[in-house]
């Protein structure tokens, strides 16, 4: 199974991908920091999910960049800047906010579900202090896995 995982925060990148690597064993995760990497990786690449945060920057931050302005949904652009270029795939919100700009994640959920149907698989939310997500998380990568076999 092939994952691409856009999410800026180094923390739960980190920790999301060793959960992921220690729990499946076929499995290749791609990283994106930012839209613009997300949207080049999803273009690029074939994926059997995207996993996406919603809160990122419009550019990945390195020594010479910032990351610019960070978009609090950035995770939405990125699934409507791949349907505009007519790519197929899956995508779930991995998310540790209830709310971006006054909208909760359930009606953005929402709204992606209505962009993308039954590929938009939906929304785990993480925290770092709680083990739950670890558990919706999987569940979710095993239904894509079971659904690829």
């Amino acid at each position: 199974m092939r994952i691409l995982f856009v999410e800026d925060d180094d923390y739960k990148r980190n920790s999301v991908v060793s959960f992921l690597e220690s729990s499946f064993k076929n499995i290749v995760i791609d990283t994106g920091m930012s839209i613009e990497s997300g949207v080049q990786q999803g273009v690029n690449n074939q994926y059997d999910l995207i996993l996406l945060d919603m809160t990122i920057p419009n550019f990945d931050k390195t020594d010479g960049r910032g990351g610019g302005q960070s978009f609090k949904n950035g995770g939405e652009i990125i699934v409507r800047e791949l349907l505009d270029e007519n790519v197929k795939f899956k995508c779930a919100v991995l998310t540790q906010y209830e709310t971006f700009n006054n909208e909760t994640i359930e009606e953005i959920s929402d709204r992606i579900y209505n962009c993308c149907g039954k590929n938009y698989l939906g929304h785990v939310k993480y925290n770092k202090l709680d083990e739950e997500w670890k558990d919706n998380l999987k569940k979710l990568l095993q239904n894509v896995e079971n659904n690829n076999n």
